[in-house]
């Protein structure tokens, strides 16, 4: 096993008092499953910025801890989602990069977290997954470790919502949560994918129909919907109320459809159709079998809607990073 440091940062909302236990239990399932060290603590875990309270601390500092993160660490778990991860990208230079290429430390996290996450993958060509890293019980444990590991673990999904592949669908998993991906793409020079090769996965939480609307039509003018290779929806839940109602998922399935029609049937015609699969695991909320998605590994899905992922293990490395 190469994980032999693992560490928990907070680059962007703070995890409450209450969750210490959970933390906790997480840090010890990993260190007594992988057989490392005592793991690192940020020390921003727990704190609030002065200024901007619904950070962890100013960005100088969550930036230094990542810093530090990606030339120690081999396991680099993001606790918590909420808002101010992507201000360290722009603190990010390209030696930092150049450290992550070359280390490959294996970093995880959810929500929020999803614009380091892509931004790493695109970046670096560095595998990542998109898990919330505290809500691990012993199923999920058990996946997300194989995963790190390099097994192959399987899901399975709930229901195509257009027919069905010829044949089983490979590719590249990309995406996480919904909003923050177009947040992603939505910059002056927005970062380029070759689309084909992809298959993307999201979910969303607190979003209407007229937010997705508007979240589509971004991803529509970065042309993913025209090359993807597959689409994977998760939970897309309204206001008020938790993507555990069912509800919201047929709101979200009715628009998706009805938004992409036009897309779904030029493909068809085309000869390369768009596969879109739901999940009832993915996404936020989610209390049972929650998946763990490698972006920049590798999926399998097949007209059974079984879902298979992998990661290739982390090679063992010399040396440390400077």
């Amino acid at each position: 096993m190469s994980y032999e440091k693992i560490g928990f940062i907070a680059p962007s909302t703070c995890l409450s008092a209450k969750e210490k236990p959970v933390l906790n239990r997480t840090a010890r399932f990993l260190k007594q499953a992988l057989g490392v060290e005592e793991p690192y603590f940020s020390p921003h875990l727990f704190s609030s910025d002065a200024e901007i309270d619904h950070v962890t601390a100013p960005v100088e500092a969550r930036a230094e801890v990542f810093k530090k993160a990606i030339r120690e660490l081999d396991l680099i778990i993001s606790v918590a989602g909420g808002t101010g991860a992507e201000d360290l990208v722009r603190e990010i230079d390209g030696k930092d990069l150049r450290i992550i290429r070359d280390r490959r430390p294996l970093f995880i996290g959810f929500s929020d977290f999803t614009f380091l996450l892509n931004e790493i993958y695109h970046a670096c060509r560095v595998p990542v997954i998109y898990f919330p890293s505290l809500k691990v019980g012993k199923g999920d444990f058990r996946n997300l470790l194989a995963l790190i590991s390099g097994d192959e673990i399987q899901y399975r999904g709930a229901s195509w919502l257009t027919p069905p592949p010829p044949r089983r669908l490979s590719g590249i998993p990309l995406g996480g949560n919904l909003s923050t991906f177009v947040n992603f793409l939505n910059r002056g020079v927005p970062p380029k994918f070759s689309w084909k090769r992809h298959i993307l996965f999201f979910e969303d939480v607190q979003v209407d129909v007229e937010d997705l609307h508007r979240l589509l039509a971004a991803l529509r003018r970065h042309h993913v919907f025209a090359g993807i290779k597959g689409i994977v929806v998760g939970s897309v839940s309204p206001p008020g109320k938790n993507s555990s109602s069912k509800e919201p998922g047929r709101d979200a399935v009715r628009f998706i459809l009805s938004y992409l029609a036009d897309v779904i049937k030029e493909r068809r015609q085309q000869g390369r159709p768009l596969p879109i699969l739901t999940v009832s695991n993915f996404g936020h909320d989610i209390r049972r079998n929650l998946m763990a998605v490698p972006i920049g590994g590798h999926v399998t899905i097949s007209r059974s809607k079984r879902i298979s992922f992998r990661l290739k293990k982390r090679p063992a490395r010399n040396g440390l990073a400077a």
